[in-house]
């Protein structure tokens, strides 16, 4: 893994790259009915090219399972290289061949020992096309132990090809993400149509761009045609997080209000929408 960063742009985000395995690493990786080598064949990205080759074979592979698992995977050294948890995104561009008309429904699989097989995080990568390069991220979240991440493994079940097949994966850019600075995912009301007369809007979200341990002041708002009705403060810090505004004792019409949430160091807002709709207990 590589100690520095770099700063890209995704999805109109400004981003953190660090990268982790490009295409000169081939050696280091371990493949099993399988080969894995350095290529300039197919490049997204980088220099080289991480190339995987499998031809299914029913009747070789492991003694007991001649319809096997080809795979490769790379092991992470002890020390800071297996700490992902300050990151949000593993990320990496994947171009796929095969000698088949049409990839099947489960062509390739991602799975990620954090810290052990006991705990590995599987992910079909059913997003894969033939003849293109696709994109690929996992978020670090959705790992059981960030911080500790051992593993990580390319794999197919050959029960979901014929016999004699190949297929070629490209992976390029294999890296980790994070956002360079404080941003808000994922925001929205807890109930998008709540009664009128409601005392609070509970608010969920999650904020990223902030360092582990550090927080970021933000303000959430509820509007209605341009003025603010209700308006809530908070420091939070990196992760899931919820505000509630306080709306006991306002009188606010029925209809349809916009949510906006702006966090310190990033001016573009964080917008949703919420309804108030007639509350049938109301005399």
């Amino acid at each position: 893994m590589l100690a520095a960063t770099a700063t890209v742009c995704a999805q109109s985000s400004v981003m953190e790259k660090q990268l982790l395995f490009g295409g000169a690493s081939a050696k280091g990786w371990s493949p099993a009915e399988s080969t894995v080598e350095v290529s300039t064949a197919r490049l997204k990205v980088g220099p080289a090219a991480l190339h995987w080759h499998v031809t299914v074979d029913y009747y070789a592979g492991e003694k007991n399972y001649p319809i096997g698992w080809p795979r490769f995977s790379r092991a992470i050294p002890e020390g800071p290289q297996r700490d992902w948890s300050a990151w949000d995104y593993l990320h990496a561009w994947i171009y796929t061949d095969t000698t088949r008309a049409a990839l099947p429904k489960e062509a390739v699989g991602l799975g990620i020992q954090a810290p052990d097989k006991a705990t590995t995080f599987h992910r079909p990568l059913a997003e894969l096309k033939k003849g293109k390069w696709v994109e690929i991220t996992v978020p670090v979240s959705a790992l059981p132990q960030p911080g500790d991440v051992r593993n990580i493994q390319f794999h197919i079940a050959e029960s979901n090809y014929k016999h004699a097949d190949q297929l070629d994966l490209f992976i390029d850019d294999l890296a980790l993400l994070r956002y360079a600075q404080p941003t808000i995912l994922d925001f929205a009301a807890e109930t998008a149509v709540m009664f009128a007369g409601a005392r609070v809007l509970p608010v969920n979200f999650k904020l990223v761009g902030v360092q582990p341990g550090q927080r970021a002041e933000l303000v959430c708002e509820l509007r209605r045609d341009g003025q603010t009705v209700a308006q809530a403060t908070a420091s939070a810090e990196r992760g899931p997080q919820r505000i509630a505004l306080d709306l006991g004792g306002k009188k606010l019409p029925l209809g349809d209000y916009e949510l906006a949430a702006r966090v310190a160091g990033n001016l573009q807002p964080a917008t949703a929408k919420v309804r108030l709709v007639e509350s049938p207990w109301r005399k």
